[in-house]
């Protein structure tokens, strides 16, 4: 059943999202991805993608005239952010900002207020997409016959306020009410405009008022050869209140963690005591190696078969000797005495005096006690004494 579920899953088709998202990179149908490919090849010679504050667009180059494009459903600049903005502008550069919505400082700078003209919240969507929305028209004398129709599914705010003094109207609704302002700071120009929704996707793939959006991007870039792009105010850009966010605003996200949270839960209830008694200790099987060997010598110590140890401790000796100097032991002459003094750096007479007495033991009919003794403290000397 649950492999059944998800291959149906699978195979059904994605829902569209509609969130208003206004991303260069989101192909739904309120992303910029159409008109942000546009861009360049038709309005700038040259696209910069911009993800920092308004500080670090400042600290660019900025001996080419340029011009910032920041489309959200609404806007909320810092202090800091509006003194830069100033800055930028009166270099002689252009922004331009398409919101639903100005809030904060720089609404209450320039007397902005923004109002919704037609309140759809009971309409579903496919009426939204067939219902003739608003109106608009550019106030040049050159566009003053056109309109462009939008449906309802393009929110139309407009500027129920602004300082008349310092902007001026470029495009209006039928109400005559302004949607796009522009004011001139120094030598730049600020354009502002309430209805961003005319540079998404929807509005301009395949939308025949999309020459409206092609209209407005043409009067904002003239004379600039460099277009900005702004990623940085962004809605999806802000700060997450908490870590569970992300799973939280995701449906899928969310049921699935309420479901492992839910099988944990159970578990903790149904298979969480104890189902086997406890493990016994097993002690580890002892290395009775050195106790066999222990017990061994002194078998061979009592029975005071002295001749016979020590021909063993001599030729396990000599094994030793071949294997860390590769030296044949089948002759112990002067040469061998030398060679085994220098590859060991242990005094000459002491090498000769051990290889002596191993080979008078070895030839001895009997041994006693003290030689037996005597070969061991010599063969322990030179093993702790050689370099090797």
């Amino acid at each position: 059943m649950f492999m059944l579920i998800v291959l149906v899953q699978y195979i059904l088709p994605k829902p569209v999202n509609w969130e208003r998202t206004y991303s260069y990179k989101d192909k739904n149908p309120y992303g910029t991805y159409a008109i942000y490919q546009l861009l360049k090849p038709t309005y700038a010679n040259e696209l910069k993608l911009n993800k920092n504050t308004l500080y670090n667009i400042n600290a660019q180059d900025s001996s080419e005239k340029s011009c910032l494009i920041l489309i959200n459903e609404r806007i909320n600049l810092s202090k800091t952010d509006l003194k830069i903005l100033y800055k930028f502008i009166s270099e002689g550069n252009t922004v331009f900002m398409a919101a639903n919505e100005f809030n904060g400082l720089m609404a209450d700078t320039f007397h902005l207020n923004t109002t919704l003209r037609s309140f759809t919240y009971y309409l579903k969507r496919d009426s939204l997409v067939k219902t003739p929305g608003t109106a608009l028209k550019l106030n040049a004398s050159n566009y003053k016959k056109d309109k462009y129709t939008y449906p309802l599914l393009c929110t139309d705010y407009c500027f129920t306020n602004y300082d008349s003094s310092r902007f001026s109207s470029l495009s209006v609704n039928p109400d005559d009410n302004a949607v796009l302002i522009t004011t001139k700071i120094s030598k730049g120009h600020l354009f502002l405009m309430s209805m961003p929704d005319v540079f998404t996707n929807y509005f301009i793939v395949n939308q025949p008022n999309r020459t409206y959006a092609y209209s407005i991007l043409s009067i904002i870039t003239a004379n600039t050869k460099q277009i900005i792009w702004d990623e940085y105010y962004k809605n999806f850009n802000a700060a997450s209140e908490s870590f569970l966010k992300l799973i939280l605003d995701s449906d899928a996200l969310y049921t699935a963690y309420l479901l492992m949270t839910f099988s944990i839960i159970l578990y903790m209830i149904t298979d969480g005591r104890r189902r086997q008694r406890a493990i016994p200790e097993i002690e580890p099987i002892k290395n009775t190696t050195l106790e066999f060997v222990n017990v061994v010598s002194h078998v061979y110590f009592n029975s005071e078969n002295h001749k016979f140890i020590a021909e063993e401790r001599v030729k396990y000796f000599y094994e030793t000797i071949r294997k860390r100097f590769s030296i044949s032991t089948q002759e112990i002459s002067n040469e061998f005495i030398t060679a085994i003094s220098e590859l060991s750096a242990y005094d000459t007479k002491l090498v000769k005096q051990l290889f002596t007495y191993c080979e008078k033991l070895k030839n001895a009919e009997t041994i006693m006690e003290y030689d037996l003794i005597e070969l061991n403290r010599q063969i322990t000397n030179f093993n702790n004494k050689s370099l090797r």
